[in-house]
């Protein structure tokens, strides 16, 4: 597993959704299910409260770092935003499909370990 490879735990790591639920057909998300779904998300967001936040994938990233995130090009890049930092990594059933971006989300994996013991 991912996590143990950097030597973190379940423990460290808080997950969430953008939604709630997997649109059909396991589309990307519309924009207004994105919407209705936000609040909860900022509200976990505020109850965890975390220094650190990973988008999983392009739709978290468009919402959390830029509307126009291209994850290409941007992935492993971190910004500084009220208080915390935000990157953004390949979606795992990205990595699933293409393996040839694994080499990557395994440097930003590295990185983002190294931020997390940096921060504790």
């Amino acid at each position: 597993d991912m996590l143990a490879m950097f030597e973190l735990d379940r423990s460290q790591v808080y997950i969430a959704n953008i939604v709630k639920s997997r649109p059909p057909g396991n589309r990307d998300p519309l924009p207004e299910e994105r919407d209705a779904c936000y609040p909860w998300l900022k509200q976990q967001l505020e109850l965890v409260d975390p220094k650190l936040v990973v988008c999983l994938g392009r739709i978290a990233a468009m919402r959390f770092i830029d509307p126009n995130y291209r994850i290409s090009q941007q992935h492993g890049q971190w910004i500084e935003r009220d208080g915390r930092a935000y990157t953004a990594i390949f979606h795992p059933a990205a990595l699933l499909r293409d393996p040839r971006r694994r080499p990557d989300a395994f440097d930003d994996m590295k990185e983002i370990a190294r931020r997390l013991k940096e921060n504790r």
